[in-house]
């Protein structure tokens, strides 16, 4: 499939030139009047192979995955392994790439957990999170970033108060565009998606994880409250 060959381009004042937020703001126009395959498909035909996606395997991302599968099955889609997952997070993204054929992408810090101990000490995650984040998710993520222009995200409006405002297309901090399928979806509808078409999903939701992280950084939250608290 052909695209337009269009890229972010910046201002020699380091914002995004204003015919690159004009293409976006016509993009936003336009995708509020399709469907989700639709607006996969359309971000596949403009942004072509700088298009990708992330993901923890978290339900509203299994959900967007099912749409991805049918409609690009070669898109990247960057798993980062922080080698703190839940086994059953690894063990469903094993079942995913397995049975759904998807173009799944490990990625993990280049520093064994030796030079991990040397850098931060020993159960960083208890004594620094932010700085444990920082080597084994972060950094990672920088590194593929600034290889592709758009992204995919399952990001949902009432997952938290933070994303309320959230919209179809956007721009994040770090220039990359980021285009939110689910934005306007809810929990409820997200979870009767799965159950309609039996889509597999990670079991620690059913333990009150509403969002699952690494291991010693997640825990279950009272029913109720924002999904992403426990993390």
């Amino acid at each position: 499939m052909q695209h337009n060959g269009f890229r972010l381009r910046h201002s020699t004042q380091g914002g995004l030139m204003e015919r690159d937020l004009k293409r976006i703001a016509q993009l936003k126009r336009e995708f509020e009047n399709k469907t989700i395959p639709e607006i996969i498909g359309r971000t596949k035909e403009e942004f072509g192979d700088k298009l990708a996606m992330t993901t923890a395997f978290g339900y509203s991302g299994i959900v967007l995955m099912s749409f991805v599968k049918d409609i690009i099955p070669d898109l990247p889609i960057y798993f980062i392994d922080t080698r703190l997952h839940f086994e059953e997070t690894l063990k469903l993204a094993r079942k995913i790439k397995k049975e759904w054929k998807l173009n799944i992408i490990h990625i993990s810090t280049k520093y064994t957990e030796k030079e991990l101990e040397e850098l931060m000490g020993k159960e960083t995650y208890k004594t620094n999170p932010d700085l444990c984040c920082q080597y084994r998710k972060v950094e990672p993520l920088l590194h593929v970033l600034k290889t592709k222009s758009a992204w995919l995200s399952a990001i949902r409006r009432d997952q938290a108060r933070t994303r309320e405002k959230i919209d179809i297309i956007e721009i994040d901090s770090r220039g990359s565009i980021k285009i939110n399928p689910l934005y306007n979806w809810t929990r409820d509808q997200t979870w009767m998606y799965i159950r309609k078409y039996d889509l597999p999903y990670n079991p620690l939701h059913d333990q009150y994880y509403p969002s699952v992280g690494c291991k010693p950084c997640t825990a279950p939250i009272d029913k109720g409250g924002d999904e992403r608290d426990g993390r």
